[in-house]
């Protein structure tokens, strides 16, 4: 009996081994597959047909962070900000020093007007490559913006900003040509609320006043605008789903009600706490959740 267990012992152990084997080579061949896969991506040049190819590359090698890092790049030139912000961060979990990710994460924060969050992106890439020239900027572009809204953005600042691309240079003070995607986010300051209210301070007011002035009059009084609600993460998301509509909902009346703007012109949508722009972890980050955004529909 002693002299068979021994035998027994070292045979599971052989046999183990090569299972092991087996299934390590079936993942090095796997993602061996996904790196081919991915070559022939980045030629390509049509972003749908990019994204399907790197899709395949991330299901056959989930650990290939650069084939994250590229499916988040095409599902965001696509304008699918939820799947594009997923992928960074996978990639970021993955590979925490990549470079790229950070930019890819505060670009879209950048592009969904998540300005703390783009400004902690930033920074985390800064810490990686202090002299990159596109996250100084970048930042740069973030604190102006941040600093802007505890002042008054007066009416004639607000239409010379969409009407004009030297009245966005002034608002925005960044290269118009690269960051003319952020005229919906920087031309109209949000309107904050209190913790757990819908009910609109003075100073909401007094900022809707300037904006309402702005949109009921040319050149804008003919387009669209998405009225966007928000919450912080306190108390349970169908709570906080309801709070952030009711907040749309009382911009929407206000605009309608003291400038006549047409009902129509104001579409309403509202996320709850799912789109933070900045830190739910301390309160100004979530005095920054608690928001009303009102942007240009596309």
């Amino acid at each position: 009996m002693n002299r068979v267990t021994p035998v027994i012992e070292v045979g599971l152990t052989v046999f183990c081994v090569l299972i092991f084997a087996q299934l390590v080579s079936g993942r090095e061949d796997r993602c061996g597959e996904a790196r081919l896969l991915y070559r022939q991506g980045t030629k390509l040049l049509d972003y749908e047909s990019r994204k399907k190819v790197f899709l395949q590359a991330v299901a056959l090698c989930p650990s290939y962070a650069e084939a994250h890092v590229n499916l988040a790049d095409s599902f965001e030139n696509l304008e699918d900000y939820e799947a594009a912000e997923q992928h960074y961060r996978e990639a970021l979990r993955l590979r925490p020093n990549l470079l790229a990710p950070h930019i890819g994460l505060a670009e879209v924060y950048l592009k969904t007007g998540r300005f703390g969050l783009a400004e902690e992106s930033f920074r985390k890439g800064l810490r990686l490559r202090p002299d990159n020239r596109l996250l100084r900027e970048g930042l740069r572009i973030v604190l102006q913006r941040l600093t802007r809204e505890g002042s008054v953005y007066r009416a004639d600042q607000i239409r010379a900003c969409f009407s004009r691309d030297d009245g966005f240079r002034l608002m925005c003070m960044c290269p118009v040509s690269r960051y003319r995607f952020l005229r919906r986010w920087f031309c109209i300051p949000p309107v904050f609320f209190a913790g757990g209210s819908s009910w609109l301070t003075r100073k909401a007011e007094r900022r809707l006043d300037e904006i309402g002035s702005a949109l009921a009059s040319e050149p804008l009084n003919g387009r669209t605008w998405l009225v966007i609600g928000h919450a912080d993460a306190r108390g349970p998301a169908p709570y906080n789903l309801r709070l952030s509509k009711k907040r749309a909902e009382r911009v929407k009346a206000y605009l309608v009600e003291k400038f006549g703007i047409p009902p129509r012109s104001l579409r309403l949508t509202f996320f709850g706490h799912k789109r933070p722009r900045a830190t739910n972890t301390t309160t100004d980050g979530r005095s920054q959740n608690r928001r009303v955004e009102i942007v240009e529909a596309k």
